[in-house]
């Protein structure tokens, strides 16, 4: 799996992809200073219906990917609880990003798994699908694919095509050396 430099944020990724790929601000992370960044691997969710969830645990995708689970922009069921976000944790998964919600947020977030999402529920969803795995997902408008890039951090996610990762990369770098040679200026004129 390709490693990306940890200078590598939402903000930089926006910038560098002139916000396109940013995802809906009502996607937050579940706990604060959460970061993650690798390629997606997607799945969409029933309303109120979490078996694509299931199967994705049954074949898990390589280690180091980012869940991306569509579908629960208007389920008031969770995505997945505690148990389940350990079974990913376990099975090398970075973080998960959903437009649902979750439950047992408490032990996901003492679990440290970074995770994404609409907020937070009780109510455990139905299994009964159908369950999509893999392939092409939509949040807020924005096209997700296996293997595009997801850049998560406390300002929210955005979504780097695959095909244009090295171009934003270096766009994102440019931009960086340029907020620091800033910085340094600003620094300098401190009284």
């Amino acid at each position: 799996m390709e490693k990306f430099p940890e200078w590598l944020n939402a903000t930089l990724a926006s910038d560098a992809s002139s916000g396109e790929g940013v995802l809906p601000n009502n996607i937050l992370p579940l706990q604060p200073n959460s970061l993650v960044v690798g390629p997606a691997y997607v799945a969409l969710m029933s309303q109120n219906d979490n078996l694509s969830v299931r199967k994705v645990l049954e074949n898990l995708p390589e280690p180091g990917t980012v869940l991306v689970i569509a579908g629960g922009s208007t389920s008031h069921m969770a995505t997945l609880g505690g148990l389940m976000a350990l079974q990913m944790q376990n099975g090398g998964i970075a973080g998960l990003v959903t437009d649902g919600l979750v439950r047992d947020s408490r032990e996901i977030r003492e679990m440290n798994f970074p995770v994404w999402c609409r907020g937070v529920t009780p109510t455990a969803p139905k299994k009964n699908g159908p369950a999509i795995v893999g392939g092409t997902v939509s949040i807020g408008g924005k096209v997700i694919r296996d293997g595009d890039l997801v850049i998560a951090d406390d300002d929210g996610v955005v979504i780097w095509p695959q095909e244009r990762i090295a171009e934003l990369l270096a766009r994102a770098e440019a931009r960086l050396k340029q907020d620091n040679e800033r910085l340094a200026r600003l620094q300098k004129q401190k009284r």
